[in-house]
């Protein structure tokens, strides 16, 4: 991957929507990207065919072949949209939500639950993002013909996502069947483009039932159990093959039993009356120790970080753009979540007036989180 290499065969690229080389021994196009470690890298590069829906407008998503053999995604702007500076906010908070969670979890057992980032350069023409390739296919085949045992590690894995990203002070707010990869074996939750700051002002957002009422409306401020919520309808309806109240525990919730002995509680109309995810994971997982489980590794690159931290706030300050991801607008209004996979509106940051520390770069939200706390107190 590190050297020029002749490629895969021409018929292989072609079968799956990558253009082979002209001429078929012209060496690819070469592409430039830094890595989650911050190190510039270069590879010849073939461009796969567009994913439809992958992603909401005006983001796109296309496979990409890296080297000789090395498959991800590139999610990305067009030039004319990456002008637009509330479109590029919009791509730039997902590479923040991407490293922050890689630089947290990355080399750990958890790594999987999440898409893995491989690089990006928001400096392109065409900003952009690359992803590992994404396991499995979409919860929103999983309806009919799914184990019982299937269906609690997919719960499992999801209340455990949902505590990983809480213990980094972030909730992801688009958790829809659409989001959710199976393989067969575990889960795997993208769209990192709906995740947000943990107290950061609710912005009108998301689809019913996934969405809880208080997202919905945009009242309050963003709350880890708002995800339990979602998780909480997603498996309703992967276990009743049917979705559930938008505004309330399923009637039929006690012909589940085991459903409702775990995530039951997880079907209040407020965030305030739901569990957390420590509880539910010691629950669903009772002989381990959910707070030991998410303890995140400290980032040994905390002082870089720091220091790009303030580079970028001097090249965004002319800008005006500050805080994790762009200023909120109303919430799109597909009508079953699995269009598209749940990605947030232009934006998933405070609201207009709202400034937090711009930190996704820094590895710094443990910080920024106990800030918010102690300003609440």
């Amino acid at each position: 991957m590190n050297g020029r290499t002749a490629g895969a065969p021409e018929s292989e690229t072609a079968a799956q929507g990558f253009r082979p080389p002209r001429g078929g021994t012209e060496m690819p196009p070469d592409l430039s990207f830094t890595t989650p470690g911050g190190r510039r890298h270069t590879v010849p590069t073939r461009i796969g065919s567009d994913l439809r829906r992958v992603v909401r407008p005006p983001l796109l998503a296309r496979r990409v072949l890296l080297g000789d053999a090395w498959k991800g995604v590139q999610v990305r702007l067009s030039a004319t949209d990456a002008s637009d500076q509330q479109e590029y906010l919009t791509l730039e908070a997902e590479v923040g939500a991407a490293l922050m969670i890689h630089r947290a979890f990355g080399g750990s057992s958890y790594q999987g639950l999440f898409p893995v980032p491989v690089g990006y350069d928001m400096d392109a023409a065409e900003p952009f993002l690359i992803y590992s390739e994404p396991r499995g296919e979409p919860a929103t085949g999983l309806a009919h013909g799914i184990s019982t045992s299937d269906q609690r590690i997919i719960e499992r894995d999801l209340v455990l996502a949902v505590r990983l990203l809480e213990s980094i002070g972030l909730v992801h707010r688009g958790i829809v069947p659409a989001a959710v990869r199976w393989d067969g074996q575990r889960a795997q939750l993208w769209d990192l483009a709906a995740v947000a700051r943990i107290g950061s002002p609710r912005t009108p957002w998301g689809v019913p039932p996934y969405a809880p009422p208080e997202q919905r409306s945009g009242v309050g401020e963003a709350d880890a159990r708002d995800a339990l919520w979602s998780t909480a309808q997603l498996m309703y309806q992967l276990v009743a093959g049917r979705q559930g109240r938008p505004d309330g525990p399923p009637a039929d919730l006690d012909a589940y039993r085991s459903l409702a002995h775990t995530l039951g509680g997880a079907f209040a109309s407020r965030a305030e009356g739901r569990p957390t995810a420590t509880h539910l994971l010691g629950l669903i997982m009772p002989d381990s120790d959910p707070t030991a489980m998410v303890t995140a590794v400290p980032d040994p690159l905390e002082p870089h970080r720091r220091e790009f931290d303030a580079a970028l706030a001097r090249k965004r300050a002319a800008a005006g753009a500050d805080g994790f991801g762009a200023p909120g607008r109303d919430a799109p209004t597909e009508p079953d979540g699995t269009a598209w996979s749940g990605a947030p509106p232009r934006g998933t940051g405070p609201a207009d007036g709202e400034r937090t520390s711009r930190r996704w770069l820094g590895g710094g939200a443990e910080r920024d989180r106990g800030r918010s706390e102690r300003g609440r107190r």
